[in-house]
Order: structure tokens, then C-alpha cells, then sequence
């Protein structure tokens, strides 16, 4: 490959080639410094997800903001010591498991929590889940859906952020591998741009709502059980397979637009909830949750718990619940947590499908269907 200086650098930069790749192999690679420091700078972004139209009223606080309630949730299943357990996502964490997502202890001041909002909002945007009993009406559950999607909207951004690092990475490195770490930084760019761009368009939906300039259109399944959830989790997903296994969404077509799944776990007033929530025209996401309403009472709580770990990073588990596994549960919720994890590692379609390790400790009560 032969290119003049002063010619467009072949990276895809738009710099010059003198001031992108000129000499690369020649420079010190990144080190573990350097890595730590961009992941800590790129957790601690700070800005209040709110509305456009409603960003005049921000406080000058942004604030540590829970997905998961600390006051209902999280505590209901703390250990003894306020811990729960969840992945600690950041480089120096993972260079210290060899690559590898290990639940660990996480003190409930901590868990959940992303530098999504201020002070202001954070409490006049959730207070109904924070401060009341759930009981499923649609301000709570708009409520869960906004907060999920704006974590999810912070997640994608500091991904954006991570891949323009990675592509430092090919410092020192020499012309073959720059040119497969530019392409692979590249294509994981694309496809986060289009989730986000999708996920914004999601989130635009949700503000009408909230301002009261659209009617409600989402649906929602909620599950009640008796008893507290052993996981708690707030995420968003766009499901590519169901229950027994069957493709939904082939997001590796980025023409495909996604439909998207929020969904959250939690505990109020003693009792557990799992709340789905999509909207109403989304097909493909019914199709999945149709997959799930069809299987035996007594296998929703195992087919939720592949689902959660399969598929969302922001889970919290009660330790007490995790020391009553026994070692095949445990290495089973390890497979699911890093499925997807490795670059180029093949996508399962049978993912979610039942392999005959279950699980327990939550009984489903009852199933309510609102809006489909």
C-alpha cells in the first residue's frame, strides 16, 4: 500500500496520512495507564438525560442516579455488610480477570448507578417508583422505560468513546494488524451508531409521552410474585431470538431498523416484579414475549434468569441467593454473562432455550397484560 504524505490517511480518519499512520509501527504502544485513565474519564461523563424541552429547569448537580432503587430493591437483597453482587465493568477490572465479566461485591450506594441526571429530575422523573408502592399504573412504568433507555443511551455513548481509544491501539503494532484494529474498531463504531441512533429515536417517542404531546403507546407485561427478585436489573435490548430458539431480528443487517425491549427486575414492598415493556407496534418484540407466556409457569423464573444474564450487564444478585447455587448454576450464569462478550465469537440461537439446568428461589404469582 503506497501513499503519499500529504494524501488522506487510508484509516478512514479524514487526517492526512503524515499526521494519521505515517510511521505507527514506530510508536509507543498503549499501556495499562493509559487504559485504566480513559475508562474511568469515560465512566464519570456527566449530563442529565432529560428532554430538550425540559433541560432549562436542570440543576447544577448531576447526581449518582440508581436504575435499580436502593431504598426498595437493592437493600431487600443486600447481604448483612449492603452488598450485592454485580460486574465492575472498567479496563482495570478486566486486565485483573484475564478478560473475563466475574460477578464481584458492590456496595448498594454504588450498584446501578450512571451519572444520567440531575438532582432535579432524577426526583421528579422517579420519585413514583422511588417513594411509592409499585403497582403498575403508567406513570411507573413509562418511568422504568425512561430510565432504562436513557442508561442505555450513556452505555452506547461511552462505547462510541472506547472504539476511538481502541483505534490507538494499533500504535506499535505493524501494517496488517493496524489496518484489522482500524476495521474492527470501525465496524463496532457503525453498529453502536445505528443502536444509538435507534435508541434516540426510541427515547424521543418516550419524552411525547412524558410532556403529554402523544398518547401512551406502549405495552408492558408485568410479573408478581410474592416474594422479593434474587436479580435485579435495568437494561435494554433489542431480542434477536426467542424462547425456543427461533431468529427474530437479524441485527447484523444494519437496514433492519431494531425494536427494542426494556426491561427491569426489581422488588417493592417486599413483593417482586419483572416489568417488559415495548412499544405497541413493535411485532417482532411480542413475538417474544409470546414465547415466553407460552412456557410452564414453573419454567418463566429459569428461562428469566438466561435472559437476564444472557443478554444485560446491569444485574445485581442477592449473595445469599448466589451461596445457595450449587457449582453447575453458578457456571451456567458465568457462560451466559460472558455469551457475546468475545470479538467474533458466533451469536446462539438457543441462547434462551431451556438446556435443563434450572433454577429457584422465585415463584411467579401472577401475569398482568396492559395495551396488547
Amino acid at each position: 500500500m503506497k501513499i503519499e504524505r500529504n494524501e488522506k490517511c487510508w484509516c478512514g480518519s479524514g487526517k492526512k496520512f503524515k499526521r494519521c499512520h505515517l510511521g505507527r509501527e514506530n510508536e509507543s504502544p498503549v499501556n495499562k495507564g493509559e487504559a485504566i485513565s480513559h475508562s474511568q474519564k469515560n465512566a464519570s461523563r456527566k449530563c442529565c438525560y432529560v428532554s430538550d424541552d425540559l433541560k432549562h429547569e436542570c440543576s447544577q448537580k448531576i447526581i449518582n442516579a440508581h436504575t435499580v432503587s436502593k431504598s426498595s430493591s437493592l437493600k431487600e437483597i443486600a447481604d448483612k455488610s449492603n452488598h450485592v453482587l454485580g460486574l465492575k465493568i472498567n479496563s482495570a477490572n478486566i486486565i485483573k480477570n484475564k478478560g473475563k465479566l466475574i460477578p464481584e461485591k458492590i456496595g448498594i450506594n454504588q450498584a446501578s448507578t450512571f451519572t444520567g441526571f440531575c438532582s432535579k429530575h432524577d426526583k421528579s422523573l422517579f420519585s413514583c417508583v422511588e417513594d411509592r408502592e409499585f403497582v403498575g399504573d403508567s406513570e411507573q412504568c413509562l418511568a422504568l422505560v425512561y430510565r432504562s433507555v436513557a442508561k442505555e443511551i450513556y452505555a452506547k455513548e461511552g462505547g462510541l468513546n472506547i472504539s476511538e481509544f481502541v483505534k490507538k491501539g494499533d500504535k506499535g503494532k505493524n501494517l496488517l494488524d493496524q489496518i484489522f484494529i482500524q476495521n474492527f474498531a470501525t465496524d463496532h463504531q457503525e453498529g453502536t451508531k445505528a443502536a444509538l441512533a435507534e435508541l434516540s429515536e426510541f427515547k424521543s417517542q418516550l419524552d411525547d409521552q412524558l410532556l403529554g404531546k402523544s398518547v401512551d403507546n406502549l405495552s408492558h407485561l408485568i410479573i408478581e410474585s410474592s416474594l422479593p427478585m434474587p436479580v435485579a436489573v435495568s437494561s435494554v435490548v433489542s431480542p434477536t431470538t426467542d424462547f425456543n430458539g427461533n431468529l427474530i431480528q437479524d441485527l447484523g443487517d444494519l437496514s433492519v431498523v431494531a425494536e427494542h425491549l426494556a426491561f427491569n427486575s426489581f422488588s417493592s414492598d417486599g413483593k417482586g416484579y419483572v416489568v417488559f415493556s415495548w412499544a405497541k407496534t413493535s411485532t417482532k418484540v411480542l413475538e417474544f414475549i409470546n414465547s415466553l407466556l407460552a412456557l410452564e409457569s414453573s419454567k418463566i423464573f429459569s428461562a428469566l434468569i438466561q435472559f437476564f444474564f444472557g443478554v444485560a450487564e446491569n444485574f445485581f444478585i442477592s449473595p445469599l441467593w448466589w451461596n445457595s447455587l450449587s457449582n453447575e448454576q453458578k457456571d451456567k450464569i458465568n457462560s451466559l454473562i460472558m455469551s457475546g462478550i468475545v470479538p467474533f465469537e458466533h451469536s446462539r440461537n438457543d441462547l434462551l432455550v431451556d438446556d435443563g439446568i434450572s433454577f429457584s428461589g422465585w415463584e411467579v404469582g401472577s401475569i398482568n397484560r396492559i395495551n396488547f
